[in-house]
């Protein structure tokens, strides 16, 4: 007979340890608030945090040359080293929770494999501050990264107070301004190249990106029970309001990226009340949603819906993208270089589509503009880090319940919503801001005040010191690019005079964006080109030369070398450039052309008359074509 197991004060069995319940967080989040100095400091940071990233939205400046990317750049620059100091010194204590470790030791992992890439980058500068008008090179990334990590550490469900306030105002402010614009009402006269409506990012589709980011997150306000009423008002007049100029801007991915956030919530919200429908409907939308997908690459009934003619070029980008990677698996082509390799290694298919003058700097889908520009281990890391974003968000849902876990979802839709544009967008800063904060902050809402959290961490005086510092420095970057940026915004403006005795003038303000610090190839390539218009073949060959020595694939600036040594009738000088712009971009027949006219004037017609195969091979019916064949083909 089986021995029964017996307690030591009687003779019941016992039944051994009992098993430890999963701890949920209440329905309704905790209201904490430290009035300790390291709360202090703990709130300032999340106020940099949240304001800065809605300054980074909202940086813009028109009197600039590029009004929108750069003036991002800086406000990220500067606030992402200010908070970069206080992880400096705060970090040690949260990464004793176990996830924020984790979290930690990837972000980091991330952060190392770009300054490895951005060490094999063919031109350090692009590299790390990023091409001209786009500025998502090292120190961006960095900085978003400092972002995310600061929003892992310090958001939890009890702490979104500010964050709240802040995406309301966000909603309410691009959503008028987006209305003002659809009616041409602006304090800045655009020229408009697309649909008006493209709020402080400068294209339609950036637009609604980011208001579908901030439509989510006010439908999350809306539907709140904690929140003052007039407060889910106007959060719910946003969500009306940012719907109506989404649909306006013509961004058909915004609306589905925002359906997909949305329907993340509202399905934890039917979960709660009936998990067989719940189940039910996330069957259905998983068919619908790879019914969209399938409409928007024009397969399937729902094409005349979703399907737009750029989706189509955008596949001519993923496809360059895809044979850098393949061409460059270890670093990729360097950080921010899609645009200089993109003529090298797109295909006739987008040359016959669209001409061999278009040009694309970013392959138009985040996780293919990373394995393109940063190889292999950058794309790891990257994946590793949303892969641990998501599986945290699914912890924060599990255990969670009731308006606590509303209020999870809501996050863990928002940055769904950045990830669904992201397949088919650039990183475009004013919204990969928001990506970050929200990566980062899906992770900090997963760890609950039941779990094992990290302590107070203890004040610290250095550190307001160190992060103004930092920011001081950034600052004072900021400004000289910022003088820069004018200088060249000034010179667009300025006709070059025909009266000799005003040259010199004008060469003081073709020659000024050059005299700061920080001399980018996009100012050199603008100071070069207006030497050339006022017949000062000399030095604007010596300033394209730089360029060229620096960046062998600027095809603008070896374009703009040969037409300077043909000013100077130097055709040999001018057929050597020409065979460098075809070996950086093969495919242009206007390139072969110009390089068969260079080698005919220098006299050597039999070169000339083996172009013509050349461009015959690309586009035999193009007028490109048909021109060598007149010229030299007889």
């Amino acid at each position: 007979m089986a021995k029964r197991n017996l307690n030591k004060k009687g003779g019941r069995p016992n039944p051994g340890p009992k098993p430890t319940p999963v701890k949920k967080a209440p329905a309704q989040s905790p209201k904490v608030q430290s009035k300790t100095e390291s709360g202090f400091q703990e709130q300032r940071s999340l106020r940099w945090l949240i304001w800065g990233g809605a300054l980074v939205t909202l940086g813009l400046w028109f009197a600039l040359s590029d009004p929108f990317n750069s003036p991002k750049m800086w406000v990220l620059s500067v606030t992402g080293l200010w908070l970069l100091g206080w992880l400096a010194v705060q970090a040690k204590y949260y990464v004793k929770n176990p996830t924020l470790k984790i979290t930690t030791i990837i972000a980091g992992a991330f952060a190392l494999t770009l300054v490895v890439a951005w060490i094999a980058t063919d031109n350090k500068f692009v590299g790390f501050f990023g091409q001209y008008a786009r500025r998502t090179g090292l120190l961006e990334y960095l900085c978003l990264i400092t972002f995310f990590l600061t929003a892992a550490f310090l958001m939890r469900l009890h702490r979104l107070a500010t964050l709240d306030r802040t995406i309301v105002f966000l909603g309410s402010l691009l959503g008028i301004y987006g209305a003002f614009q659809n009616y041409k009402i602006d304090f800045v006269k655009w020229h408009y190249l697309y649909n008006p409506i493209f709020v402080t990012l400068g294209n339609p589709d950036f637009a609604g990106a980011i208001l579908a980011i901030l439509l989510v997150l006010n439908f999350g306000v809306a539907i709140n029970s904690e929140k003052e009423k007039w407060f889910r008002a106007v959060a719910g007049f946003n969500t009306l309001l940012l719907t109506i100029i989404i649909v306006l801007s013509q961004a058909r991915q915004g609306l589905l990226a925002a359906g997909i956030g949305i329907g993340l919530i509202v399905l934890v919200w039917i979960y709660q009340k009936n998990k067989r429908i719940s189940f039910a409907l996330s069957g259905f939308s998983i068919i619908g949603g790879l019914a969209v997908i399938a409409g928007m690459l024009k397969i399937g009934p729902l094409t005349r819906l979703f399907y737009k003619e750029s989706v189509t070029y955008r596949g001519d980008y993923w496809r360059a993208a895809a044979r850098m990677f393949i061409h460059h698996p270890l670093f990729g082509v360097g950080l921010d270089r899609y645009g200089a390799y993109f003529r090298q290694y797109r295909d006739t298919t987008q040359v016959l589509r669209r001409g061999p003058s278009i040009f694309a700097d970013a392959a138009h889908s985040v996780p293919l503009q990373i394995a393109a520009t940063g190889g292999i281990f950058v794309t790891l890391a990257f994946l590793a880090l949303t892969g641990f974003t998501i599986w945290r968000g699914v912890v924060a849902l599990r255990k969670t319940e009731g308006a606590a876990q509303i209020m999870a979802a809501v996050i863990f839709g928002a940055w769904i919503t950045y990830q669904a544009q992201s397949f088919i967008s650039i990183d475009n800063l004013g919204i990969a801001i928001w990506g970050y904060i929200l990566g980062g902050a899906v992770i900090g809402i997963s760890i609950l005040p039941s779990d094992v959290d990290v302590r107070a961490p203890k004040p610290s005086s250095i550190q307001p010191l160190i992060s103004t510092s930092l920011s001081i420095i950034m600052l004072v970057v900021s400004i000289l690019f910022f003088k820069a940026e004018s200088a060249v915004h000034f010179l667009d403006s300025v006709i070059p005079p025909k009266d000799p005795k005003l040259l010199s003038q004008y060469e003081f303000f073709v020659n000024k964006p050059l005299t700061f610090v920080f001399k980018d190839p996009h100012y050199q390539l603008v100071s070069a080109l207006d030497y050339q218009k006022v017949g000062d073949n000399a030095k604007a060959i010596s300033l394209l030369k730089v360029i060229v020595a620096n960046d062998p694939y600027n095809t603008d600036a070896l374009n703009a070398l040969a037409d300077s040594y043909e000013n100077d009738k130097n055709w040999s000088a001018a057929v050597a450039v020409d065979r460098k712009a075809v070996t950086a971009d093969p495919f242009n027949t206007t390139t072969l052309l110009k390089l068969g006219t260079d080698l005919k004037l220098s006299g050597d017609l039999a070169g000339a008359k083996l172009v013509i195969p050349l461009i015959n091979s690309i586009a035999p019916n193009g007028a490109d074509a048909k021109q060598a064949q007149s010229e030299f083909g007889k």
